[in-house]
């Protein structure tokens, strides 16, 4: 019976089938409900820091199709936590971001809502970390590259690593210590006191301030080719600067080095073209008869046209340039460059170079050498130094106090073996030119004793002549035989003696030796000229005759320069005679009446103080003319106030309450008459801003 009921019961499925069927066809659709399923993670952890967050998901009514936002239910998201602020979520995910946590741990939810479906997200964040430490400067690195150990002369198991911030504005340095083989940095502590810690630096570029750091650890963590670096470094006065970064390290992977080649040249061959540079030299190494590895170096040490000094040479420092080539076919020129190269040369007293070092192309190849040889077109005979002139002739000028740096004098002279009387040179002759500084200045106006020496960097220091001003010549006919000084020159200055011991670039030794009289200002062949004041000097005068010269904004863009003129006889050129530098206020003057106060540098209401530049003289002065040249007395004012007043009957008074040079009083008044034919008006506009006047009364007298 059993049997028999389950046939009837299966014959009846078929029929319940189709009634459900028929059903369904007849029935409207059914209601869906809304689909919401997590796809990140349900926790999320975060640091006292605080960060972003984004928690995704899937949130859709299923097989249904949407009509318009209206027809469709909105994601919406809740947090009851102030410190989680929340993103605008959409059907796929939301974003949101947690505040630094400043107390203890503290956790919250953040519940997804879509139609009646929900999901929970809890967030986590850890209680801020007491360090007890306060740092200058805190910072996130955002990328970090390696520098190739070579290019700082490092062992290549030393990580010289600069890493920078998002905005640029920052740059960290570190030398790490690696153990001895290592190729990439491993993970560890490095600090100074276990002196795998080399050193650190930094660098904000907006202030150009650079900084030193010899105290600090580093940590690093290494996962994959991921590193994690926290850097804390301590300055000099203590403070403490800390820095993170997480990510790859450019350049980790040194390139490297191409197995070398053992290379011995059939000859070497030295080559110097006379319109190169003193110093540089081709050398030549020969492969064969018709190619060669070519090297075009650079001596920085004591170039001479003779030979390269023996010394260390590498492309690195420039000593040896990129114009070098591999391999070089003498006959087409045609070869490969030179990327990396190191030579030390050494002299032999026999006359034979030894040459060492590696050369390498930009095709990875790498050849090695240790050659000892004749190097052809090296020069080694040495020659006896060259005696100077006989009867040389001084020639000197005093610039100023402080022409350069504070404190300092400076002083230009020549030695020579005729007399100098303008700027053309002597067939035959032979000219020294020095650039000296001191911190003396002699009451007689002449060089202060000392030894000074050669300054190539012209620091323009006290005890030392330039190289920027200082050099020799002998003339033969059109042409100048220059002879340029080297490291080495020195000049002593005694009482009415110079001896100059001159090296000269090229390697010859040169001595001048002048005995006479030091003053400045004058020759041994002339009237010595007499500067400054031997007692105080009063001056009231009327009847004088003022040209004044406008120069516009000559020395800066604040001040209006007058150059102004006072002759006591303008027809004969003989007598009292003052030049003035004055300068006014270009924003609100237009003229130079006013009190103006002496001073070596450009100033609004100021006089420039007198000097002497090449023979001429230069800011304010009182001197005497005979015939239009100075006769004798040269009083340079240094000090005090010079007040100008516009008379209404048209002339003009000068009020001297000066001193001069030696320290004596140059006071009194000066009333003078405008120069006939000068100025229609004394001021800058009526003269158009540009107008200038100049009368020649002799040449020192006029700038």
């Amino acid at each position: 019976m059993r049997i028999k009921h389950l046939l009837y019961l299966l014959l009846a499925l078929p029929l319940a089938f189709a009634a459900c069927n028929e059903t369904e066809d007849l029935t409207p659709a059914p209601e869906k409900e809304a689909q919401l399923t997590l796809t990140s993670a349900a926790e999320m952890n975060f640091d006292a820091a605080g960060g972003e967050g984004v928690i995704t998901y899937t949130a859709e009514l299923v097989d249904v199709t949407r009509q318009a936002d209206g027809d469709v239910p909105k994601v919406s998201v809740a947090c009851e936590a102030n410190w989680v602020e929340l993103g605008n979520p959409d059907f796929e995910s939301v974003s949101f971001t947690v505040a630094a946590n400043e107390a203890e741990a503290r956790e919250t939810k953040i519940v997804v809502n879509y139609a009646v479906k929900s999901i929970e997200v809890v967030v986590k964040q850890a209680a801020k970390q007491e360090t007890g430490k306060e740092y200058v400067m805190d910072a996130e690195l955002a990328s970090a590259t390696r520098i190739a150990s070579d290019e700082l002369d490092l062992p290549n198991d030393h990580f010289a690593i600069v890493f920078v911030d998002n905005d640029e504005n920052l740059s960290v340095g570190v030398v790490l210590k690696g153990s001895e083989g290592d190729t990439l940095l491993q993970a560890g502590d490095y600090t100074s006191e276990a002196e795998n810690l080399i050193g650190g630096s930094i660098f904000v570029y907006e202030t150009e301030d650079e900084y030193e750091f010899t105290q600090g650890s580093v940590k690093v963590e290494l996962e994959g080719t991921t590193y994690t670096f926290d850097i804390e470094l301590v300055y000099e006065d203590g403070g403490l600067y800390h820095f993170t970064y997480e990510g790859e390290v450019a350049d980790m992977e040194l390139p490297q080095t191409p197995e070398a080649e053992e290379f011995v040249p059939v000859k070497v061959e030295a080559y110097r073209e006379t319109t190169w540079d003193l110093g540089n030299f081709e050398l030549d190494l020969y492969i064969d008869a018709k190619t060669c590895h070519y090297l075009d170096m650079q001596d920085n040490v004591n170039p001479n046209d003779k030979y390269l000094t023996a010394g260390h040479y590498s492309m690195k420092d420039g000593s040896i340039t990129n114009w070098s080539n591999f391999v070089h076919n003498i006959e087409t020129g045609e070869g490969a460059y030179v990327v990396d190269a190191e030579i030390d040369l050494t002299h032999n007293e026999d006359g034979t170079t030894n040459i060492k070092g590696y050369i390498e192309s930009e095709y990875g190849q790498r050849i090695e050498l240790d050659w000892t040889g004749v190097v052809e077109g090296f020069d080694f005979s040495t020659e006896e130094p060259t005696p100077g002139p006989s009867d040389v002739v001084f020639n000197a000028t005093y610039f100023g106090g402080s022409y350069y740096n504070v404190g300092v004098h400076n002083y230009y002279f020549a030695l020579s073996d005729v007399e100098i009387t303008g700027s053309e040179a002597v067939d035959g002759a032979t000219y020294y030119y020095f650039d000296i500084y001191s911190t003396e200045i002699n009451s007689d106006m002449t060089i202060p004793n000392g030894v000074y020496t050669f300054d190539v960097s012209n620091s323009y220091s006290a005890g030392t002549f330039t190289e920027e001003y200082g050099f020799g010549f002998h003339v033969n006919g059109d042409e100048r035989i220059w002879y340029l000084y080297a490291e080495g020159s020195k000049l002593t200055v005694s009482d009415n003696k110079i001896v100059a011991e001159l090296v000269m670039l090229d390697g010859t030794k040169h001595v001048v030796t002048y005995e006479g009289s030091l003053s400045l200002g004058s020759t041994n062949n002339d009237e010595e000229l007499s500067i400054g004041l031997s007692s105080d000097m009063e001056i009231d005068v009327t009847g004088w005759t003022v040209i004044p010269e406008y120069y516009d904004q000559y020395y800066s863009n604040d001040t209006d320069n007058w150059y102004v003129h006072l002759y006591e006889d303008i027809e004969t050129g003989n007598g009292g005679y003052i030049m003035l530098d004055l300068l006014a206020d270009y924003a609100t003057s237009v003229d130079y009446r006013g009190t103006f106060t002496c001073s070596e540098d450009p100033a609004i209401n100021t006089f420039l103080s007198g000097r002497i530049e090449d023979d001429y003289l230069t800011g304010s002065w009182y001197t005497e003319l005979t015939d239009g040249d100075i006769s004798g007395l040269m009083v340079p004012f240094t000090d005090g106030t010079i007040t100008v007043t516009f008379n209404d009957d048209g002339t003009q008074t000068f009020k001297f309450d000066c001193t001069e040079i030696n320290g004596y009083k140059f006071t009194g008044n000066v009333t003078c008459e405008v120069y006939a034919g000068g100025y229609s008006a004394m001021s800058k506009v009526a003269t158009g801003n540009h107008k200038s006047l100049t009368i020649d009364f002799g040449k020192k007298v006029v700038r």
